[in-house]
């Protein structure tokens, strides 16, 4: 005798509790904040891209970058040099539109600050109770004039 053995498997599940991970929320982009500096491979293929998407232009984005990514692997040194000095000239820039953002920023939150803690200053007319309708209806019934 042979058991017939069947190709279908039971799922047995577990009910589990799932704790989900609370996603941690980053703060909101400020637009005004200066662009981050290129490196020198970002120089290069800013430079670069152009130039060769005129010599095949059958070639894809992802081509082109995996192209130029060789291209700067094989680079030496000294080839490298003039989008090293170019990357340098970038950090040197962001630094200073950093600082003057910055300076912006400290002053712009200093008359934010200062704005909260002057009093308002109250209007000095004086406000009776709210009229209702029911206040409105008791008064008529009291007065028929």
């Amino acid at each position: 005798m042979t058991k017939k053995i069947s190709s279908k498997k039971s799922k047995v599940t577990k009910h589990k509790t799932v704790h989900k991970k609370e996603k941690k929320h980053r703060k909101p982009k400020d637009k005004n904040a200066p662009k981050r500096s290129m490196s020198a491979f970002f120089c290069y293929l800013k430079a670069r891209r152009d130039g060769l998407k005129k010599e095949q232009p059958s070639l894809s984005n992802t081509e082109i970058i995996s192209k130029m990514s060789d291209e700067w692997k094989a680079f030496s040194a000294r080839e490298k040099e003039p989008y090293n000095k170019a990357a340098e000239k970038d950090k040197e820039r962001y630094a200073r539109e950093k600082k003057i953002y910055e300076e912006k920023k400290k002053r712009q939150s200093k008359e934010d600050k200062g704005k909260e803690a002057s009093p308002k200053k109250e209007s000095k007319v004086k406000k009776g109770p709210k009229k209702t309708k029911k206040t409105v209806k008791k008064k008529a019934k009291k007065s028929p004039k």
